[in-house]
């Protein structure tokens, strides 16, 4: 499910491309917030679930900052991070 948030938060930023026609604004967006929910993939799988959380919150203050424009478009890549955090257990 970790790799289903950066998968959904590009996903979002195509789809807003194509239906705003304001490129560079959503690119940029879009690239942060891909950057963030792909983050946790680059931590170590000690600190993983941390990463995921934290990433998970920032996601969570860059919707609700943005609700009002592009900002629900990026929930299922924030629901993604909190069912790979709950879900992420570790390795053993």
């Amino acid at each position: 499910m970790l790799f289903a948030a950066p998968v959904l938060a590009i996903a979002a930023t195509l789809l807003l491309m194509t239906v705003t026609g304001q490129v560079f604004q959503v690119l940029t967006w879009g690239a942060l917030m891909t950057l963030v929910a792909a983050a946790p993939i680059a931590v170590p799988t000690q600190y993983r679930r941390t990463a995921i959380w934290v990433c998970a919150a920032l996601l969570l203050v860059a919707v609700v900052l943005s609700v009002l424009s592009i900002g629900m478009f990026f929930v299922p890549a924030l629901i993604a991070l909190a069912v790979a955090g709950l879900t992420h257990g570790p390795k053993r």
